[in-house]
């Protein structure tokens, strides 16, 4: 092997190994992306339903450009399932900067426990509870996809619609 063959290969696995450290960061980052669900409102209670709108908010730390799609989740109040969002709209965030992704619950009255119907019949009960958010999204880039990426929320429903009764019944018009 001449001079030339030698610092071709030096320079060969060197770029190798810095694109796989570079993936394994970019990657790092992804799999710690920051997420809220953020602008809870009460759009809409009827006779046969309840309308929930809300945000969630993605924040891309990374130095590529995220595909998500097939956001998918169940939610709970106190521990009971109460709905079901899926979205299978795709959504760009940008490489370092935050997307909000619009979403909309229906809770269907006849589907909902005695415990939920109850807590949904006044605004103190509801506002005393616990919301958990369990679900998967993907998430893609350049090179790869992650299939069912997990995510988990859970906050007081006072801190998601705005800590006070006053705030939900400004919203209920």
């Amino acid at each position: 092997m001449n001079r030339q063959q030698v610092f071709a290969l030096v320079a060969v696995v060197g770029l190798s190994f810095g694109l796989y450290a570079y993936m394994q960061k970019q990657t790092r980052l992804i799999d710690t992306m920051d997420y809220e669900f953020e602008n809870v409102r009460l759009t809409g209670i009827g006779s046969q339903a309840i309308t929930l709108s809300f945000d969630l908010i993605l924040e891309n730390k990374s130095d590529l450009d995220l595909k998500i799609n097939n956001i998918d989740f169940d939610v709970f109040y106190n521990n009971s399932f109460v709905g079901k969002v899926n979205s299978v709209q795709s959504y760009l965030v940008q490489r370092r900067s935050t997307q909000v992704v619009p979403l909309t619950l229906t809770l269907i009255r006849s589907e909902m426990r005695p415990a939920i119907q109850q807590a949904f019949s006044n605004v103190q009960n509801l506002l005393s509870g616990r919301i958990k958010i369990s679900g998967t999204m993907d998430v893609g880039a350049d090179l790869f996809t992650t299939k069912d990426f997990p995510f988990e929320y859970e906050d007081t429903t006072a801190n998601l619609v705005g800590y006070s009764i006053s705030s939900v019944t400004n919203i209920l018009g």
